[in-house]
């Protein structure tokens, strides 16, 4: 099923492209905030749950970035989205991420599998064949 589509979120757009081995979504149009963030976790877990993908690259395109101090929040709502024993590689497209490190490790102690990257092909090249 690798029909590509674009789905309104709640202040930004995602566009889903089944890949071979992967679900690839583009979130874009916004600007990245708490609630932001919640909402799109939950649509990307909605959208791995319909089609059966345990690898999800996302590449995040929104204007400014969420407080690492709200890292647990988003991760409860990861958890709660469905992401336990999903692969996600998250590209960061105009964001220096700051504490990307503390997030992987937060990730990972809920067992979710995350790696940050800042360009797709390093990242498309971890999350189907691993480090």
């Amino acid at each position: 099923m690798s029909m590509s589509r674009v789905v309104d979120g709640p202040g930004f757009r995602i566009r889903y492209d089944g890949q071979p081995g992967y679900l690839r979504a583009h979130v874009y149009d916004g600007t990245d905030s708490l609630q932001v963030s919640m909402a799109m976790w939950r649509m990307l877990g909605e959208e791995c749950r319909v089609r059966a993908a345990t690898r999800l690259l996302v590449l995040e395109e929104l204007q400014g970035t969420v407080d690492t101090v709200n890292s647990g929040q988003i991760i409860d709502a990861m958890v709660e989205a469905g992401f336990i024993g999903v692969r996600i590689a998250f590209v960061e497209l105009l964001d220096d991420i700051q504490g990307n490190e503390v997030a992987e490790t937060l990730c990972l102690e809920r067992g979710i599998i995350t790696r940050i990257f800042s360009e797709e092909n390093t990242a498309r090249r971890w999350l189907l064949y691993g480090d």
